[in-house]
Formats: C-alpha cells, structure tokens, sequence
C-alpha cells in the first residue's frame, strides 16, 4: 500500500515512533504496511495501521533525526470526515505542530543540532503536490552558513516528490563551498536517475 493524498501531522519531539505504536496498539490496530526489514528502514521507517475498514494511519519517520510524520487517509486518498476526525483524535493523544511551526523551525533554531531535524520535519510536511512555501524554507537551509545543515537540506530531499527538490541538489552539487555537501548532492543525484 503506498502513502496516500491525505492529512499530514508533523510529530512534536520529543514524541516520536514509540507514541504513535502506544496508541495503535491501545487501540488494537492492524499493521498492515512497513518497511523495517527493508534496505531503506536504515534511514527512513514507515509502518501503516488499519484503525478502521478504509481508513489508514501511516507513521514515516526519519530515524537519523527522530523527525516523525503521521497521514491520516482513507481508501481513494480520501479527505473526509473520517480521516479529519482520525486526524483529530490522534492529535489528542501525539502533539502535533503547526504548519507555522513546522515552517519556521529552521530558522528560529540558534543550534545547529536543533536546525538539522528542523529542515527534516519541513520535508516530511510535504506531501506530493508541490508546496512553494515548504519549498521556500528548503531552498533557504540550502544556504545556512553550516555545511551540516546544507547535508541535512540535501538528503530532505528523498522525502519530496517535486521536480523542483532536483534542481535544488544540482546547485548543491555544483555549488555548495563544502564538498561533503557537494558530494553528498551528486551521490543523491545519481541515485534518484537510478529510481
């Protein structure tokens, strides 16, 4: 089953993977999709729940950072009252952020280390159809004066589906002063021609 169009709630930390499986398992949903024993489990977890027949919970979860995302969606890629009313109830029991947050977090960060998850948190707010704000915060932690930054910019990127994340890499890889980070650009590059 792959993720569906659906309502995206950004996981406030220091909640993360262990909260949502609490709730999932109180409320004796079905796991119905993961990938933890997969190749990409290494950087990237996601597991998908059944709470209801049609209505599917889905947890992707950058495991370098801890950064955490749930879609809430039905069959179709519904977003109806029942995967608001999903969406509202788990919001109850996992803290969410903002899209205001989510989007300023990069920048309102003083620490590197808190920057990094925050660029991450911002790519996994997206969702398929390309978002020119979200897209904006990347475009500007593509600049941050730390090169770990810069990386962490570059591999946000495996979380978009927009043409626009390329173009991002390409300058990246072409023009980022560090060259782990130049590398790092061309080394994503080269997978995504290969996807």
């Amino acid at each position: 089953m792959a993720e569906q169009h659906g309502i995206r709630m950004v996981v406030r930390p220091p909640a993360g993977r262990e909260s949502v499986e609490m709730v999932a398992s109180a409320g004796g949903w079905r796991l119905v999709e993961t990938n933890e024993v997969e190749e990409s489990a290494a950087y990237m977890v996601f597991r998908t729940w059944a709470p209801a027949p049609g209505l599917w919970l889905s947890l992707v979860e950058d495991t370098t950072t801890q950064a955490c995302v749930l879609i809430a969606f039905g069959d179709n890629g519904d977003d109806g009252e029942q995967v608001a009313d999903l969406a509202h109830r788990m919001s109850v029991f996992v803290p969410v952020m903002a899209r205001e947050e989510v989007m300023a977090g990069p920048g309102v960060a003083k620490d590197p280390q808190e920057r990094i998850p925050a660029v991450l948190r911002v790519a996994l707010a997206t969702g398929p159809e390309f978002d020119p704000d979200l897209f904006q915060v990347l475009t500007e932690t593509a600049q941050d004066p730390d090169p770990f930054v810069r990386n962490a910019t570059a591999w946000s990127t495996t979380y978009l589906e927009w043409p626009q994340s390329l173009d991002l890499l390409r300058e990246l890889a072409s023009r980022d002063p560090d060259h782990r980070v130049r590398q790092s650009a061309r080394d994503l590059l080269s997978d995504f021609g290969r996807t």
